[in-house]
């Protein structure tokens, strides 16, 4: 039986997000590898975002959906609500 394959993503974390960093990682991006077939909503809950804090996903310069799948060295941005009245 062979091993599920691996690939390694870009992760921007913004604003109010950044809490969500994986521990030790003081930027607002960080690597991170994932199983290959990931999809953005996937990589998300994996990082315990819930879906009411993300606004907007841009996978480079796409936005894309939660059923996105991701492909090695995409740079995903995510970025939360906009606060305001």
């Amino acid at each position: 039986m062979g091993t599920a394959r691996s690939i390694t993503v870009e992760v921007a974390l913004f604003a109010t997000l950044r809490k969500y960093r994986p521990a030790g990682c003081d930027t607002s991006a960080f690597r991170m590898g994932v199983p290959d077939g990931t999809t953005v909503g996937e990589l998300l809950a994996d990082l315990g975002i819930p879906a009411a804090e993300t606004k907007q996903v841009f996978v480079g310069s796409q936005r894309r959906d939660g059923g996105h799948v991701l492909q090695a060295d995409d740079r995903v941005a995510v970025f939360p609500p906009v606060a305001g009245g």
